[in-house]
């Protein structure tokens, strides 16, 4: 093994207290997209819901972010100053938060010894992280930070809501 290599174990399964507000996270990630996808349709005019799926519903959760925070790219799409400040900070929270979610999503759960009961979370998405993973690539991750996300994203859930109906977007 190569000097300095991180060693770990990957435990099938991982503290029960986890698993709730892993799921919160995760179950609710599908209606900040739900949201986020129904804001857009608004914003371009999109009143049948087959071409509006079909424009954003197979995008993945980067590209998902991405083409909310594109409404800002056209005046006449986001008429309002403020309702363009509320997109843009809307898509600053949700891209951290994404991030977080693909972590969970796509993430390994592993131990060091030397760390006791610390659970760590490894996600290597560039190449290049994978050929020697390393701390950096694998934070430990606490019950607390995982609820905190968890509210977090109910947060933001809930902001969406609120300027989804602001905007007098129809019930997506």
């Amino acid at each position: 093994m190569t000097k300095g290599a991180y060693k770990a174990r990957h435990p099938r399964n991982i503290p029960a207290t986890y698993y709730k507000p892993i799921g919160q996270v995760l179950s609710r990630w599908i209606y900040t997209e739900l949201y986020m996808m129904s804001i857009v349709w608004h914003f371009l005019g999109i009143t049948n819901p087959k071409i509006g799926r079909l424009l954003t519903w197979g995008n993945n959760p980067v590209n998902k972010v991405k083409l909310f925070g594109s409404l800002l790219g056209r005046n006449e799409w986001v008429p309002d100053a403020n309702d363009k400040t509320e997109i843009k900070q809307i898509c600053t929270v949700a891209d951290g938060l994404r991030a977080k979610r693909n972590r969970l999503a796509h993430g390994l759960w592993s131990q060091r010894q030397s760390e006791g009961k610390k659970f760590r979370l490894f996600y290597m998405p560039e190449n290049e992280n994978r050929i020697l993973p390393g701390q950096k690539n694998s934070p430990i991750v606490t019950l607390k930070e995982l609820r905190q996300w968890a509210k977090e994203m109910d947060t933001l859930n809930a902001r969406l809501k609120r300027f989804h109906t602001k905007i007098g977007a129809p019930i997506p």
